[in-house]
Formats: C-alpha cells, structure tokens, sequence
C-alpha cells in the first residue's frame, strides 16, 4: 500500500512539473482579413505564478477559473504590456480576444486589425520572464508564405523578421 502511494506521488509529480518555462507564439498575417492573428500557448502553472506576481493577488487558478471573464482580463491586461508589435515601423495594439485550456497548457488568442501586408514585423515577448530567469518564448511568425521562428530570453527579448 505504501508503495503504491509512493508511485503515485512520483508519477504526479513528473506528470506536473516541467524542467523548463518556454511558452510558443505562433503568429500568422492573413491577408485576406488584412488582420495579425496570434496564437500563443502558456503552461498553465507559469502562467498563474506570473499573473499572481504581476497583478499582485494571492488566489488564483488558470485551470478551473472562478471566473472566465476575470482570468481574461488578467491575462489580457498582462500580455498588453509584456507583448509588443511593430509592424512595418508603426507600433501596433492587438485585441485581446479570450483564452482556452487545452491539456496542461492555456492558448490565449488575439489579433492586430488593419494590416494590409507585413513587410517587417518586431516582436517582443518579454511573458513570464520576470517570473522565471530561465524563460524562453518561442516566436513563430508567418507572411507572405515564408514561416520563421527564433527563441527570445532574458538576454534577447524581441526580433525583427523582415518579409521580401
């Protein structure tokens, strides 16, 4: 019996825990739509732990929310100052547009309206990086057909993709 109880706390264990904090940014111009659509992926418990910190509250749970509409607008107020876009030279907001779980992560979606094409484009992504020193924040951006990535850290927290 005990052995088993062991075995199952192991197993919890290695099953929630990650050695690593790294959240994915897939990003896709579509110039139908003349729009930025954004696709960004965070585990769940990093995200908790940087919205606690950031928004200075004690309770939290990104998992199984209180409140839809409220975990929304933390982590929308959040991403709005930690995620940033310049698009051909002109700074760009995106709208925030809501976020669902899916396994042990939550996928946050938003877009930047009015972008008739993307011929440069710097992102930065500084999310959970005050959370984490070890923070990596995968970017994956898409125009024209051309799809380039690169990793931001804490010693590189934005890039600039150029688009011919």
């Amino acid at each position: 019996m005990l052995q088993k109880l062991i075995w199952s706390v192991l197993i919890s264990a290695v099953l929630y825990w990650h050695p690593f904090h790294v959240s994915v940014t897939d990003i896709e111009h579509d110039a139908e739509s003349k729009s930025i659509q954004v696709s960004h992926r965070i585990f769940l418990d990093d995200l908790e732990i940087g919205l606690k910190k950031y928004h200075k509250i004690k309770k939290l749970d990104t998992y199984e929310p209180e409140s839809q509409e409220r975990l929304d607008s933390l982590i929308s107020s959040y991403l709005k100052k930690k995620v940033l876009f310049v698009i051909n030279g002109q700074s760009m907001e995106f709208n925030y547009l809501g976020s669902e779980l899916e396994g042990d992560a939550r996928w946050c979606y938003y877009e930047i309206e009015g972008v008739e094409e993307v011929n440069e484009a710097e992102v930065t992504n500084v999310a959970l990086m005050d959370a984490f020193d070890d923070q990596q924040n995968i970017i994956h951006f898409k125009s024209k057909g051309t799809l380039k990535s690169y990793k931001l850290d804490k010693d590189t927290k934005f890039i600039k993709f150029k688009f011919d």
